[in-house]
């Protein structure tokens, strides 16, 4: 069997390329693969190149994996059988810029990835972007199967699809991963459950969750009234690294399951950002959003050990950390299985962002969503969610709203439309207030924004 191809690019993720990397030397049954990785980085791409060569080496699957790495995506796309991209323009670097402007200027979020100042500032140096890398997706490798990772994801699919025409799909872990939570939440193994949702990303709403195809609801029901009669760690409130689970430590996320009987993915620490107003100055139960509960300084600071971790190992500095193959729980973790289930046909089932075309009624139908997807020999295929229910579908039609604005603006260097992405988020009500962040976004990333020059 011939060597199938797989183009990464933005490799300069190694936390992505080094997951990624393991899952497919360990995936046997796949056979062989070319692996070529793109990154306009030269460091950073030597370092994921270095990275994934020494894997190779150290399980002896040089002659069923081979690694190449180049800055000129054009040179590696033809011929692919797959491209992911994971592409994060202005790095960790933009995303802390983002992060000290929005809080100079009062607003304090979580994340700033997908919604907010933060997301929307991201937005306008990604999407660009990430349009021009569809573009040669659908040019030159027009028969790839398109997987895109970049955040804001919502955004990145919606625009690569519009004025790129791609067929792209867009993979998250947050939902999967908010499963695996319900059903330790209920002491159950995560392959008994089963769940129905719908969203967008970063804001999905799991409303059917089931244990071996009965309603777990109930059960969840039961382990909170129980967990209510316990003394809860205020420590654990908006840490990013606890271990153990509990409904206290995503209060907000409960309350709006209480209200619309569905559990939001993918917990506060996302799905806040989404509510702005609700949490002036990022009043979050006694602690501040991004500061002592979810920090963004610590989470970049936990990127930047992690990478500076493996140039250390791709320079030889240090010996290679082999634990990575005994583990898939990164933001890779479906990939390697929906290829397995597309080249198998197995027809399994994952989330997946896709624009709609009339899976969620009610929607628009070049919005991208999370839904489920079933893994086909013909590529993915949205299922239809027809019973989300006008509350939540409402919800998620004034979340778009932004969306659309802040692409528009994006594509055509609008500061008059940023402005109106702002106000439509929700964190900024005041148009002069509005105009002065946006403003400050602008200068502060005007190296990544040539198209507000």
């Amino acid at each position: 069997m011939a060597a199938r191809t797989i183009v990464l690019i933005g490799a300069g993720s190694a936390v992505f390329t080094r997951g990624l990397l393991a899952d497919l030397i360990s995936a046997d049954d796949l056979g062989s693969w070319n692996i070529r990785l793109v990154d306009v980085d030269e460091v950073a791409l030597g370092v994921a190149v270095g990275l994934a060569e020494l894997m190779v080496a150290a399980r002896d699957a040089g002659d069923r994996i081979s690694v190449s790495g180049t800055t000129d995506r054009t040179a590696a796309l033809p011929g692919a059988d797959f491209v992911v991209t994971c592409v994060g323009v202005g790095g960790r670097d933009g995303w802390l810029r983002d992060h000290e402007t929005c809080q100079a200027h009062g607003i304090f979020q979580p994340v700033g990835d997908s919604v907010m100042p933060g997301g929307i500032s991201r937005l306008l140096r990604t999407v660009p972007v990430m349009v021009e890398v569809a573009q040669d997706v659908v040019r030159l490798a027009p028969d790839a199967l398109f997987f895109n990772y970049s955040n804001p994801m919502t955004a990145n699919v919606m625009a690569m699809t519009r004025y790129a025409g791609a067929d792209v799909v867009g993979l998250c872990h947050g939902m999967h991963h908010v499963q695996r939570e319900l059903a330790q939440y209920v002491d159950a193994p995560f392959e008994r459950t089963s769940t129905l949702y719908a969203g967008i990303n970063h804001l999905t709403f799991i409303y059917d969750f089931r244990l071996d195809g009965q309603d777990a609801w109930p059960l969840v029901a039961a382990r909170r009234a129980a967990e209510a009669l316990e003394e809860a760690n205020p420590d654990d409130l908006g840490n990013i690294w606890v271990d153990h689970i509990r409904a206290s430590n995503n209060p907000f996320s409960w309350e709006l399951y209480d209200t619309y009987g569905a559990y939001p993915a993918a917990n506060d620490r996302h799905v806040t950002e989404f509510c702005p107003q609700r949490w002036p100055r990022g009043a979050y139960y006694g602690k501040t959003l991004g500061v002592d509960a979810f920090s963004v300084p610590e989470i970049l600071a936990w990127g930047e050990d992690r990478y500076q971790s493996m140039k250390a190992q791709a320079e030889g500095r240090v010996p290679l950390d082999e634990s990575v193959f005994g583990r898939s729980t990164g933001e890779q973790e479906q990939l390697i299985a929906i290829i397995r289930s597309v080249l198998q046909d197995r027809r399994e089932m994952f989330s997946v962002n896709v624009v709609n075309n009339g899976a969620v009624p009610g929607l628009p139908d070049d919005a991208a969503l999370e839904v489920p997807g079933v893994a086909t020999a013909r590529g993915l295929r949205a299922i239809s969610v027809p019973d989300l229910g006008t509350p939540l579908t409402a919800v998620l039609a004034g979340r778009l709203t932004s969306v659309y604005l802040a692409i528009e603006a994006a594509m055509t260097g609008s500061l008059d439309l940023v402005v109106e992405a702002l106000i439509a988020d929700g964190a900024v009500g005041d148009p002069v207030a509005a105009r002065t962040l946006a403003e400050a976004l602008v200068s502060a990333q005007a190296q990544h924004l040539p198209r507000f020059a």
